[in-house]
């Protein structure tokens, strides 16, 4: 029985090289790899997701099922639709796709009941599904599912939809399909017509489409924000360049770019800043740039060291007195914060400053209002405050010799200034900065640092920072008797290695000592910070700031 079916469907298919046409009864067909279609159905599913890919291969899958059994009864002539229903299994397995077993068939001419179950061998969509996703959890012959469901329903001339029960996609050694009357799916039968609904497949590619639109327009939005923010960014960094090249500052490092990025972007806003970093580290220089880089430019720039002056002489020199407020006191004297007007005033090592004269500044910040020491009247203000330190001030906040509202209030917008030791590139063009000033400066022919002696700089740990790597070649170009700076020019703390104290060689330095301490538990626990730091007897916090401080890494 199956070899005749076998032979009358091989007598429709029709090859024809000289056009280069197959024809499958009077319908133009194509060969395509399983392969290919693999890939074209993992494009669908990476594209639209498995759920949506389903749904569209099952509905391209009834189409095609239905459209190839109305051709193939017109030309077989079926004496009964079961008949067609064994020729659609035959001609699945002919086309490649599948071997098709139809295990039995059920079918009530008087009710109308029908139940089919087939078990499909060698899918190749089951094949391809392996192959790029692996085992899945649900059964995965989505096309064919559709296609018997279209075939059926054509032969029977009624809605039949079939279900895969078991699946080689998920594991089991073949495929396993039942087919049913819209009946005998019972309360199901309602989700099966939204899977096979043809009207759908519209609604959910413009639904799609849709989406993919507003993705579109999303992504355009946010490359444009990109290109617009890129190139404000290249503007601030050539402003900062500008800016530093105009000065003299070397700022090659990310470390100091990063810091100077931030003061360029803070500086048109009018807020506080704190600046923090060691001391030579250049904190005058990003004040100055975010006050050159501000509305307030044209206006003064006014600066106090506020750890040079006693209590009485900082609130002077800040808020000015009145004539007759304190002995010596013999007229009216104007603050710097009147004195700086619509300009910046810069307080520099902020954390030195008196807990009483804090709280003024306080009051200035929060009302711009100042009073004179010993006038009755207070008077506007407009300054801008941009302080500076060298001390950590959450910790002096901690210690209570700090105002921690205070410390809200100029905290708003923190620059932290990276000491000299963690920007190292920055050593050589500083170093050959500072030759050419001092050189020209004292009238010598120097013109190079050898390479020894720009080792000895690059190892050395510079507690003073750029300031003390200035002295320390200026020094040098003055001892200089070559055109090159040699190793024996520059101070003996930098040429010498430091020196564990050994014996009974002990230094009485408690930094020094910490720093040995600190080394020691490292390098006992191999540089793990948690447990050095509780031999230490320390929180790891504390060390971590220690470390930072001294310069030294796990």
């Amino acid at each position: 029985m199956s070899g005749r079916h076998d032979r009358h469907l091989a007598e429709l298919l029709e090859f024809r090289p000289d056009r280069g046409t197959i024809r499958l009864h009077e319908q133009r067909v194509v060969i395509l790899s399983a392969a290919a279609m693999g890939l074209l159905r993992k494009e669908l599913a990476d594209t639209l997701g498995l759920e949506t890919a389903r749904r569209l291969l099952l509905r391209f899958g009834f189409a095609d099922g239905y459209h190839d059994a109305v051709n193939l009864r017109a030309r077989s002539g079926w004496s009964s639709p079961i008949d067609g229903l064994r020729d659609g299994a035959m001609l699945h397995t002919l086309e490649g796709i599948v071997r098709a077993d139809v295990r039995r068939i059920d079918y009530d001419d008087r009710t109308g009941r029908f139940e089919e179950e087939v078990a499909w061998y060698d899918s190749y969509e089951a094949e391809q599904h392996l192959h790029h996703y692996g085992t899945s959890e649900a059964p995965v012959c989505w096309s064919l599912v559709g296609y018997s469901s279209g075939f059926v329903s054509a032969c029977m001339g009624k809605e039949i939809y079939f279900r895969e029960t078991s699946c080689a996609g998920q594991g089991a050694s073949h495929c396993v399909a039942i087919g049913r009357d819209a009946r005998g799916w019972g309360g199901e039968i309602e989700a099966i017509r939204t899977d096979f609904q043809a009207a759908g497949v519209g609604q959910e590619v413009e639904r799609l489409r849709e989406a993919v639109g507003r993705r579109v327009k999303d992504l355009d939005r946010r490359e444009r924000l990109l290109e617009r923010r890129e190139r404000e960014l290249n503007l601030l960094r050539e402003r900062v360049a500008r800016h530093a090249a105009a000065r003299h500052f070397v700022a090659g490092s990310p470390a100091m770019q990063e810091a100077l990025e931030l003061a360029a972007r803070v500086a048109p806003l009018d807020t506080t800043v704190l600046v923090h970093g060691e001391s030579g580290t250049g904190k005058e220089f990003v004040v100055r740039l975010i006050h050159d880089q501000s509305p307030r430019a044209g206006a003064p720039l006014v600066s106090i060291n506020c750890a040079a002056l006693t209590e009485t002489l900082l609130e002077s020199e800040l808020f000015g007195h009145v004539r007759g407020a304190f002995t010596g006191a013999v007229r009216d004297k104007a603050g710097l914060f009147e004195v700086a007007g619509s300009g910046t005033i810069f307080l520099d090592e902020i954390g030195e400053m008196a807990p009483t004269v804090q709280a003024k500044l306080l009051r200035a910040l929060q009302e711009r209002e100042i009073r004179r020491v010993g006038a009755e009247r207070g008077l506007k203000v407009n300054a801008r405050v941009i302080a500076a330190t060298n001390r950590d001030l959450r910790a002096a906040v901690e210690g209570g010799t700090f105002r921690e509202d205070l410390y809200f209030r100029l905290g708003a917008f923190v620059i932290t200034v990276p000491p000299l030791r963690d920007r190292r590139e920055d050593i050589p063009p500083l170093a050959h900065q500072f030759m050419i000033r001092a050189a020209a400066r004292m009238k010598k022919d120097v013109r190079a640092v050898s390479a020894d002696a720009m080792s000895a700089l690059m190892s050395y740990r510079w507690p003073g920072n750029v300031r003390e790597l200035e002295h320390a070649v200026e020094r040098a170009v003055i001892l200089a008797n070559s055109p090159s700076l040699r190793l024996r020019d520059l101070p003996p703390e930098v040429t010498q290695k430091p020196r564990r104290p050994r014996g009974g060689e002990e230094t009485l330095d408690l930094q020094a000592q910490e720093r040995t301490s600190i080394e020691r538990a490292l390098e006992r626990f191999g540089g793990n910070r948690r447990r050095a730091a509780e031999a230490l007897n320390i929180s790891t916090v504390t060390l971590w700031r220690k470390m930072k401080r001294y310069g030294l890494s796990s």
